[in-house]
């Protein structure tokens, strides 16, 4: 046993990241533009229909060995790219319960990922998810499937911020805005009716994006796929301090 690696080319296993088999229970709503662009880093843009979609998910099966469940929230954005807007939508809180998972997705792609306790069932067609943070209830949702439906949704690139602390702690030596292409392959989708509750955190503020109006839900099963990851805007030096109030959403 070496802590030097021969092998280091497998190190970091190579995109595109897959997940067949993945169980995915989404609930889309609409929130206000104003209190997305306050959660946006710059030069991000709110979408003018404020719409977001929070997700549970359960991975029994990756193409980088690695089984484990996820949490997140996407609210739809535009970056003002100068060929016009690329529209997206961006991640401001991610959660997993593997700290593989956890430190591939903050170190290659910038999704601010935190450990948390999260579940997915299915009874029937009854589906419930929970993600659990620091013993509070950070999302709560049950659905009630419907019927199955045909096609996928598409919301364009995700938007993340990729940051790396100075190590003085004196602020961040580099700030990326990053672009992901993140497509589904379901093999199974339904529509659902349910509700969608969110528990007040400080260290994990999902709730102040809260809900205007509810578009309903959806539960696939599918295999999702990641690609590389682009970098669309990049701030070094005195420039990443506008970046310091969006830093892994509050707290580590």
């Amino acid at each position: 046993m070496s802590f030097y690696r021969e092998d280091y080319e497998v190190i970091i296993p190579r995109p595109p990241y897959m997940w067949p088999g993945a169980r995915i229970l989404a609930s889309l709503y609409v929130s206000k533009p104003d209190i997305i662009q306050k959660i946006l880093p710059p030069p991000l843009e709110a979408g003018k229909e404020g719409i977001v979609l929070v997700f549970i998910a359960e991975y029994p099966e990756s193409n980088f060995g690695v089984t484990y469940n996820e949490s997140a929230m996407f609210v739809q954005a535009n970056f003002p790219a100068r060929e016009g807007k690329i529209n997206g939508v961006y991640c401001p809180c991610m959660y997993v319960d593997n700290d593989v998972a956890m430190i591939g997705g903050r170190e290659i792609y910038g999704l601010p990922k935190k450990i948390a306790k999260i579940n997915l069932e299915r009874q029937g067609d009854r589906v419930t998810g929970t993600l659990e943070r620091g013993g509070i209830t950070l999302v709560d949702m049950e659905a009630k499937l419907t019927g199955k439906i045909e096609g996928t949704m598409s919301f364009g690139p995700t938007f993340s911020l990729r940051v790396f602390p100075s190590p003085d702690m004196e602020g961040l030596s580099l700030a990326e805005i990053i672009s992901i292409d993140i497509t589904t392959e379901p093999k199974e989708a339904h529509s659902a009716t349910g509700t969608i509750k969110f528990e007040k955190s400080e260290s994990d503020p999902l709730y102040e994006v809260e809900p205007v109006v509810n578009m309903g839900m959806i539960y696939t099963i599918g295999t999702p796929k990641m690609s590389k990851g682009t970098v669309l805007y990049r701030a070094v030096g005195e420039d990443t301090e506008k970046y310091l109030p969006f830093v892994y959403s509050r707290s580590y």
